[in-house]
């Protein structure tokens, strides 16, 4: 019974390898169908213009990863770093995050920078004098 069946599965197999050459040596070689011209029109009326946001990105990279983005745009800059990771967690671990936030710069200071000049106080605006002292009161006795 065993051979029975490998042999008609073995049948099987060859007959489905075998029928799309057949089918294929029946057929010959069809006329390729003529192809007709179309029409050119004309170009399209689309402009394509360059945005003017003032986006600037900066990357920086360490053994040719990039470790950190830092990002300009218009008033605001903030800058995104690569999550380092716990430990020894590798990326994919409970103990690895691959989330971290960016990191917005709120206020720069420049110590290397020259102070501006000091305003010049106008003498004709100057305070109010303070109140005149009180006199002492005298201490009761008891």
């Amino acid at each position: 019974m065993r051979t029975s069946i490998s042999t008609v599965f073995t049948l099987l197999c060859a007959s489905s390898v075998a029928m799309p050459a057949i089918t294929l040596a029946q057929t010959g070689n069809p006329v390729p169908p003529t192809m007709q011209r179309l029409e050119e029109g004309t170009d399209p009326a689309i402009t394509i213009r360059k945005s003017d946001s003032g986006k600037k990105v900066t990357e920086k990279r360490e053994q040719g990863v990039v470790t950190e983005v830092q990002v300009h745009s218009g008033k605001s800059s903030y800058t995104l770093k690569q999550s380092a990771g716990a430990g020894n967690a590798a990326a994919g671990d409970a103990q690895s995050n691959s989330i971290r936030a960016a990191q917005f710069t709120i206020k720069e200071f420049d110590l290397g920078r020259k102070p501006v000049e000091e305003i010049k106080e106008d003498t004709s605006l100057q305070p109010a004098p303070p109140p005149p002292a009180l006199p002492p009161q005298p201490v009761p006795k008891k």
